[in-house]
């Protein structure tokens, strides 16, 4: 599951961090909505990233970048999924 949402966040970054966090979280609903999972962590993932984490979970586009993401990034998806 959460291999499938970060998949699904990569879609480019946005011009400001405001924007950013709210494209974040729209995708995630977006995302798990669509799927079937669970959204209730979308809003605590756009909350808790900064904008370089944002742009670094927006920017994935494979498994390969979400193997690559930092100890931050993953940790934050554990924390807001943390039954996934």
């Amino acid at each position: 599951m959460k291999k499938l949402l970060i998949s699904a966040l990569a879609a480019g970054l946005a011009v400001s961090p405001a924007f950013a966090s709210s494209d974040l979280e729209a995708q995630c609903v977006a995302y798990t909505t669509e799927t079937g999972g669970d959204p209730s962590g979308c809003s605590c993932l756009a909350e808790s990233a900064d904008a370089d984490m944002t742009a670094e979970l927006m920017a994935v586009a494979s498994e390969e970048d979400l193997q690559a993401l930092s100890q931050p990034s993953k940790d934050a998806i554990a924390a807001c999924w943390p039954d996934a």
